[in-house]
């Protein structure tokens, strides 16, 4: 799916033009590490009703691949690229690494602005950031909060690599230091609402929500362990909570867009970046492999797209 995202969202945004009065506004969510087996229309131990709801009055992408890592298949959603044309094929890019998603390539958020859509980044950026020409603010978006790391800690947004520490969490580009103590999915779901919240519904809307949930390290409020009383490997129960702290946070913007009109024009997209890490606690089951592999376990992905514009709702597709 990923290679073709945005040559589809941009077909789907010239067609509704010519039969809506404005183009639809458009909720791409990502989920990090997020296993195959780790949804609730999955596997029904795995407590997501509001990604259910939404997965199963939609389409659910069955046949859906992407990236082993996170750098590549973030690349391949914002250019529409395969990440070998841009160079980021490899692995992922670390904290020190002087380099960035080259900027010839013009990204999804500037093509939409284009066409008069208001863009919006939330969440995890992850695609260079040694100068600020290659951050979120610099690359389409109107405003970013989020951190441009790979990962970091979830409740004080800090994270130590080669025994450097640093702190990364940010209002566009200022540091957000009085988020310290916050947990991300509850920020990241506060200025989601906010955005829905305050948008001139007179223009078309992208909001780009790649969260930092299920990514390692683990960690979640106790109460969202406590969903899994009967998971006894710690990794697992944990694991779980999390993928419920981001069900819950869907569901907060979900209940947004519902209540202030936005669903009867509006696009939404949910995927994974990657399959799970089984040593995290994720499950993949029956794919084989897992995060950094090239077999499903690491490349299929769980995804769906919800919306009134979709002539045929309420299945699984099958096909590429």
């Amino acid at each position: 799916m990923n290679t073709l995202l945005q040559a589809l969202i941009l077909f789907l945004v010239s067609m509704l033009q010519l039969c809506y009065s404005k183009p639809p506004n458009i909720v791409f969510i990502v989920a990090d590490d997020l296993g195959w087996n780790d949804v609730g229309w999955r596997n029904e131990q795995v407590l997501t009703p509001n990604l259910d709801k939404l997965a199963r009055e939609g389409v659910i992408l069955n046949s859906s691949y992407v990236q082993p890592v996170c750098t590549p298949s973030r690349n391949a959603f914002l250019t529409g690229y395969f990440p070998f044309h841009t160079g980021l094929q490899h692995f992922v890019i670390f904290p020190p690494q002087p380099y960035g998603l080259p900027l010839k390539f013009t990204l999804l958020p500037e093509r939409l602005r284009k066409l008069g859509y208001d863009t919006h980044m939330v969440g995890k950026w992850h695609l260079g950031f040694c100068k600020w020409e290659y951050t979120p603010t610099y690359r389409g978006f109107d405003t970013f909060l989020g951190y441009y790391n790979g990962e970091e800690h979830y409740f004080s947004h800090d994270y130590t690599y080669q025994n450097k520490k640093g702190f990364d969490l940010r209002n566009n580009t200022k540091p957000l230091r009085e988020a310290t103590g916050d947990y991300s999915a509850n920020i990241y779901a506060t200025r989601a609402i906010e955005i829905l919240e305050n948008h001139n519904k007179s223009k078309p809307l992208f909001l780009y929500l790649p969260f930092q949930s299920v990514h390692a390290p683990l960690e979640v409020p106790e109460r969202y362990k406590d969903l899994y009383p009967a998971v006894k490997t710690q990794a697992r129960r944990t694991y779980l909570a999390m993928v419920s702290a981001l069900d819950e946070a869907v569901g907060n913007i979900t209940d947004t867009l519902k209540k202030y009109g936005y669903m009867d024009d509006t696009l939404i997209v949910f995927t994974t970046d990657n399959g799970g890490p089984v040593n995290w606690g994720a499950n993949n089951w029956p794919l084989r492999g897992a995060k950094v592999t090239l077999w499903e376990g690491g490349t299929k992905a769980s995804a769906f797209v919800h919306g009134p514009m979709l002539k045929k709702r309420g299945y699984t597709n099958t096909g590429l």
